[in-house]
């Protein structure tokens, strides 16, 4: 009788000895079945992941963006009354006989000069005024000229413009800076110029196909205006007339906008204002400003984000309150961000 080894003989069919059953097959269908979820389940939960964080990191650098920006533009801000007094041509002149020095640091705390080198230099300019009719004249036609500019409220004791800051509204604020890097050699342009942040009008047509469709409508922009071109013109920056005779196009730094607040550091008083007329020379010298921006992200989040920015640290470094007013702090811009709809402190 014939033996066979690896199969087996059972009504007129070969059977192998080591095959799979049924059940066998079932369950290794069914594994593979778990195993090809599995896998499917963590490749789309990291797409989606890669999604959300691309989605977030978009919002974050439009934010970080815009931050910088302003920054970039506000550490160059420009005034010579950060170093030098305003030029007295009717009489004397109201700030040299009083002096603010509460540091007791020798040095007036508005003008961050000398007290003995300001009041010297403002005998000296009298005397040489008094001595010298058509410097006199010069000075005085100089004056008037920039009295009567928009952009513009004065001379310095050196004969310099003093820029005008604008911020007639708590969403637009409007300074002179240097910030300006031609782009072009030889272009016919200043490393001054006026440069405007403020709230705009979103484009409905303009709009992101992967934001979230629980972000508000009608919301703002953030948006900023420049021109370099001629810093002396003597009408303001017109976002919707253009700057002179100059249309001035707006960059648009980020979209979903809630509100922006610039808050305007008040030397004398200690304490943060919206309004420059509130605060002493407070259109001329620019100490310390605080934006707050109330924005949506990608997914419908409401986020709050607020940065201070210093500027000519250490001369002053504004805080929120006295008491830490008077501690040296660090030079730049600080901030926070945070989500939800709590307020800024």
């Amino acid at each position: 009788m014939n033996e066979y080894n690896s199969t087996s003989v059972s009504k007129g069919r070969w059977i192998p000895n080591g095959g799979f059953t049924l059940i066998e097959i079932l369950i290794a269908i069914t594994l593979l079945a778990f195993i090809t979820m599995m896998v499917v389940s963590v490749t789309q939960n990291a797409f989606d992941t890669k999604d959300r964080t691309t989605m977030l990191n978009k919002s974050n650098l439009q934010i970080e963006t815009a931050m910088s920006r302003f920054e970039w533009d506000y550490s160059q801000i420009y005034s010579p009354l950060y170093f030098s007094k305003e030029m007295p041509l009717n009489g004397a002149d109201p700030y040299a006989s009083q002096p603010v020095d509460e540091n007791l640091d020798g040095r007036d705390d508005f003008s961050g000069v000398e007290i003995a080198k300001a009041q010297a230099d403002a005998q000296a300019n009298a005397t040489a005024l008094a001595n010298n009719p058509e410097l006199q004249n010069y000075l005085q036609m100089m004056q008037t000229r920039f009295q009567q500019n928009e952009n513009f409220s004065g001379i310095n004791v050196d004969g310099m413009p003093i820029p005008r800051i604008y911020s007639p509204e708590k969403n637009i604020f409007q300074f002179f800076t240097s910030s300006n890097r031609r782009k072009i050699e030889n272009t016919k342009q200043s490393h001054f110029g006026w440069v405007r942040y403020q709230l705009l009008d979103s484009d409905p047509d303009d709009v992101d196909e992967e934001q979230s469709d629980k972000i508000p409508k009608n919301l703002k922009s953030f948006a900023r205006y420049f021109n370099p071109n001629d810093p002396y013109d003597d009408k303001r920056m017109d976002p919707i007339n253009g700057f002179g005779a100059t249309k001035i196009k707006a960059a648009v730094l980020m979209k979903n906008v809630e509100s922006l607040e610039f808050f305007h550091w008040d030397y004398a008083r200690r304490k943060w204002d919206t309004s420059l007329k509130n605060i002493q020379q407070g259109e001329r010298i620019s100490r310390g400003v605080k934006i707050v921006i109330v924005h949506y992200d990608a997914y419908g989040e409401k986020r709050t984000s607020e940065r201070t920015f210093r500027n000519h640290w250490p001369m002053v470094a504004p805080t929120d309150t006295p008491k830490a007013a008077s501690a040296a702090g660090a030079g730049g811009s600080t901030g926070t961000t945070s989500g939800g709809d709590n307020d800024p402190d």
